[in-house]
């Protein structure tokens, strides 16, 4: 499964460029916004945290497409009265069915093997068969795994990095026009 890094740096990337690189809630909170959407998914150890086996629940439903589709209309319901909240909430749809396709493309280790995709419509896990995103090593804290997990974040860096700083660049553009045009 890609870090929380990975999953931020995606969910500001799908994010802005599904919002159309609108400033809608402010500069840095649209981002802080999508990067939260891009790892929300995964908020789902804690009910196992609290039943005293955290990675039961993990990977469960929360990771399929109904459970984005529930997180886009969330923040619709949210954003549907502020300016440009329909486009905010598109973002956040985006931002989040991004942390399921990182999670989609990643080795896993560990059963049941994949994500629940298709839930409710299957219960079946899937998961790449051509995985581009290394697992991360969550075991001992061993130097071998703190060197795997920081090469994990490397990788997610040197992929998701560049196009998470085009969709900051673009926004930047974007509101610098739109500033010209006023």
């Amino acid at each position: 499964m890609p870090t929380p890094l990975g999953h931020a740096l995606a969910g500001v990337a799908f994010g802005t460029a599904a919002s159309g690189g609108r400033t809608i809630l402010g500069p840095v909170k649209d981002l802080i916004f999508f990067a939260g959407f891009g790892i929300l998914a995964d908020l789902d150890f804690l009910p196992g945290l609290v039943l005293g086996d955290g990675a039961g629940w993990h990977r469960g439903i929360s990771h399929s497409i109904t459970a984005a589709a529930a997180a886009g209309l969330l923040a619709w319901l949210w954003a549907r009265r502020k300016p440009g909240g329909g486009w905010l909430a598109l973002g956040a749809l985006a931002a989040y069915a991004s942390h399921i396709l990182l999670d989609y493309l990643n080795v896993d280790t560990r059963p049941p093997f994949g994500i629940p995709l298709l839930w409710p419509f299957s219960g079946e896990y899937m998961l790449a068969h051509h995985a581009i995103f290394p697992d991360v090593k969550r075991h001992a804290l061993t130097w071998a795994i703190v060197k795997h997990d920081l090469l994990t974040m490397a990788w997610e860096t040197l992929l998701l990095g560049p196009p998470a700083l085009a969709a900051l660049f673009w926004r930047r553009v974007k509101r610098r026009r739109s500033e010209g045009r006023n």
